[in-house]
């Protein structure tokens, strides 16, 4: 009887010891104001790492709510590492009209949400 305890228990422990966990899921939104607080309408926002030929590449424009948007009308981006991002939006181009910038660090099973600033652009002073 001893035995036949002992090995159900070993069964039902080797049954949920083995389990695999999920992988986590890292998302993010973004935001574009202007420095009174206002939403930024038709910002291009940009959210990569800061390297040469980096993976995690989003793009996106902001809607009259200033939160940033990719071609399918997403406003939340998965990424399934975890990373540290440099966002950037700017409007106008070349050179931009307002620029701002920052970085966000992406956390497991979290939505991270960034407020991007954009100020009036002159040169020698964008950058993050």
């Amino acid at each position: 009887m001893k035995r036949l305890l002992l090995s159900l228990l070993v069964a039902m422990l080797g049954m949920t010891a083995c389990t695999k966990k999920d992988a986590p899921v890292y998302r993010f939104s973004v935001e574009v104001l202007d420095e009174n607080g206002t939403p930024i309408q038709n910002a291009y926002v940009r959210a990569t790492a800061p390297v040469v030929n980096a993976i995690p590449d989003f793009q996106g424009h902001t809607g009259i709510d200033g939160i940033m948007r990719n071609d399918s009308g997403d406003d939340v981006f998965e990424y399934h590492m975890p990373a540290v991002l440099q966002v950037t939006a700017q409007k106008g181009d070349n050179p931009p009209v307002v620029f701002g910038c920052g970085y966000i660090k992406l956390e497991a099973d979290s939505t991270v949400v960034m407020k991007i600033v954009v100020l009036p652009y002159s040169n020698g002073t964008a950058g993050c």
